[in-house]
Parts: structure tokens; C-alpha cells; sequence
């Protein structure tokens, strides 16, 4: 990006559910919540019942994460064993107050058999 050109890619609707789906699965909060009222939210008026229920559903998911992350502290319900977070972990760009916090969030929660589960909320 030389000359300071930005490129965008425009995803259909399934490639974005997919990408919600990912994000629920890990665990990833903020990034959620950042899609969903940003390039996805076109998903809320979707032709498709399906597609708009499934947006309102994700949206709910992460008012209730966010106030589980209100609570536990940023990265609280991050799934460490995501390849993702592996990843940076590995590479130390995984900030260690996220780690904390995910770590203590799932040590509380272990016992609990939808705790491994997607939008056990």
C-alpha cells in the first residue's frame, strides 16, 4: 500500500455468517459486537427470516457477553485453544491481561458442560 490505497472485499451473506459463527466460537467479544453494528449489520435486513433471526440472536449473544466482560475484565470469554489465539499467544502479541482474564473466566467456569459450548447464553 504504497500510495496509501485501501482495499475493501465485500462478503456475501453466508461468508458473513461464517466469520459469526468463527467469532462466537472463540469467544471473541469485542470484535463481534464491532461487526455486527459496522459492515455486517446489513445482516439485520436481510430477505432472509432466517439470516435476520440469526443476527438478532447474535446480537443478544454479545450484550450478555459484554456484560460478562464488564464483570471478568477484557477477553474474559476468549477460547484460548482457538488456533487464533494460539497463534498470537505464541507470538507475544496476546496482551497478558486478556490471557488473565481469560484464563481466571475459564477456571470458574470449567465444570459448567455448556462453558465448551457456543452461546451457552
Amino acid at each position: 500500500m504504497e500510495n496509501g490505497t485501501r482495499y475493501f472485499c465485500r462478503l456475501t451473506e453466508d461468508e458473513k455468517l461464517n466469520v459469526l459463527d468463527s467469532l462466537e466460537r472463540s469467544g471473541s467479544v469485542r470484535m463481534m459486537a464491532n461487526v455486527l453494528k459496522g459492515n455486517f449489520s446489513d445482516l439485520a435486513t436481510s430477505a432472509s427470516k432466517d439470516v435476520r433471526a440469526k443476527y438478532a440472536r447474535w446480537q443478544e449473544v454479545t450484550r450478555k457477553w459484554q456484560v460478562i466482560e464488564a464483570e471478568w475484565g477484557e477477553g474474559a470469554l476468549l477460547k484460548l485453544n482457538d488456533p487464533v489465539f494460539v497463534d498470537l499467544r505464541a507470538k507475544g502479541l496476546l496482551n497478558s491481561d486478556i490471557i488473565r482474564n481469560a484464563e481466571a473466566y475459564a477456571a470458574a467456569h470449567s465444570g459448567l458442560p455448556e462453558f465448551n459450548t457456543p452461546s451457552a447464553l
